[in-house]
């Protein structure tokens, strides 16, 4: 195994990082059971031997019993009892602000109600925030005060508008709605129509029917590129309600294509174990970047292997960070600990096998951390010693 060289190790740690994607933190305090429940993607409730038996399990005692006071791999009763006496604010701040984030773009669309205010999450954070909207939900929320298909249609171009004025960007859950294997043409206003008019029918005054249409998905995705604007995709690894065979990022090709000139972006988010597909169209198409976020955080020990997946066939420039973290201000920390670490092996191996040069080497860790943000998202994130550099 090649050592770490140390000022590849040195550069990485001191990045500031964009998290490109990520949710809000519960507000409740945590008991043991909340806490594993966190830790796992499934439905079911997981024994305290299943869920900390696992990489992520583990990857939580080994760096985030330290952050909290403790030594690493502390057992269960002594992490919640520290939690516990530091306080939520405290704890959660320690968590946050170890893990070197400035920027979260939060994505507020999954059970909101359980979830600390965006603002909040930044503050005890230390960090600056902007809001990633979900098309579907919004797309739901129009059709519950809609009183035809028609009039759906009519309301929410209006209400896309108004919410583009506060969003970063967009997100598409179409993985769990129907899959990533879409028509890459542009849908016409009458399949449209026809497929809002479908849609409203499927359900009652104020209370429509979960989102599935693959032709008003389309639509809304196709919208959002023509814009110009950034679309997250979510790909891969999710629950029980996706069926993992259609979150293949490869599935979304002809879309792909088919948006190429629109002056959009597109994002596959998470990818594992589809990131060589996603860095496959990456390397295909201009506007196709992906991350490898929520992966790296359940994959702990191996998480260098969907991070080397991501540096395949993308082109540096294309490959995002995010921790995709839900719930647990500890899944914010392993996101980015688990990112610094394996990218530091994996760089020092570059640079120690192949002769890559440092640099280069640091270079390339500093696009994923940031730089390539800015261009996915056209905002400044540079930290403040560049900023003033470039001035």
């Amino acid at each position: 195994m090649t050592a770490v060289h140390p000022d590849i190790a040195a550069a990485i740690e001191a990045l500031p990082l964009v998290d490109h994607h990520v949710h809000s933190l519960l507000t409740d305090p945590l008991d043991e059971s909340d806490l594993l429940d966190a830790l796992t993607e499934a439905d079911h409730h997981w024994s305290r031997e299943t869920a900390l038996d696992t990489q992520i399990g583990f990857a939580v005692r080994r760096h985030c019993a330290p952050v909290l006071g403790l030594e690493p791999f502390a057992d269960t009763e002594t992490y919640l009892a520290a939690r516990r006496e530091l306080g939520f604010d405290e704890a959660t701040a320690r968590l946050l602000r170890a893990s070197g984030i400035s920027h979260y773009l939060i994505d507020g669309g999954y059970m909101p109600e359980q979830l600390l205010p965006e603002q909040r999450m930044a503050t005890l954070g230390a960090a600056d925030w902007a809001p990633i909207v979900r098309l579907e939900t919004t797309a739901e929320a129009v059709m519950a005060e809609a009183t035809s298909g028609a009039d759906f249609l009519s309301s929410l171009h209006e209400v896309l508008d108004r919410e583009a004025e506060r969003a970063l960007g967009w997100k598409t859950v179409a993985a769990y709605r129907c899959g990533l294997d879409l028509d890459g043409a542009k849908p016409t206003e009458a399949e449209v129509l026809a497929a809002a008019e479908a849609w409203f029918a499927l359900g009652s005054p104020g209370a429509p029917s979960r989102l599935e249409d693959r032709t008003i998905v389309r639509h809304l995705i196709w919208w959002a590129l023509e814009r110009g604007d950034t679309v997250q995709v979510h790909a891969g690894f999710g629950g029980t309600n996706l069926r993992l065979d259609g979150a293949d990022p490869a599935g979304m090709q002809a879309l792909c294509a088919a948006t190429e000139h629109t002056g959009g972006r597109i994002v596959f988010l998470h990818c594992y174990p589809y990131a060589r597909q996603a860095g496959y169209l990456a390397h295909l198409y201009p506007h196709v970047y992906l991350d490898a976020g929520l992966s790296i955080n359940y994959l702990g020990a191996n998480a260098d292997v969907v991070v080397r997946e991501t540096l395949d066939l993308a082109p540096f420039g294309k490959v995002l960070f995010s921790s995709d973290a839900w719930g647990l201000p500890e899944l914010v920390l392993l996101g980015a600990r688990l990112w610094r670490d394996s990218m530091a092996r994996i760089l020092s191996e570059y640079v120690e096998v192949h002769g890559w040069p440092v640099p280069e080497a640091i270079r390339i860790a500093e696009l994923v951390a940031w730089r390539t943000a800015e261009t996915v998202y056209s905002r400044s994130f540079a930290p403040a010693a560049v900023a003033a550099e470039a001035a």
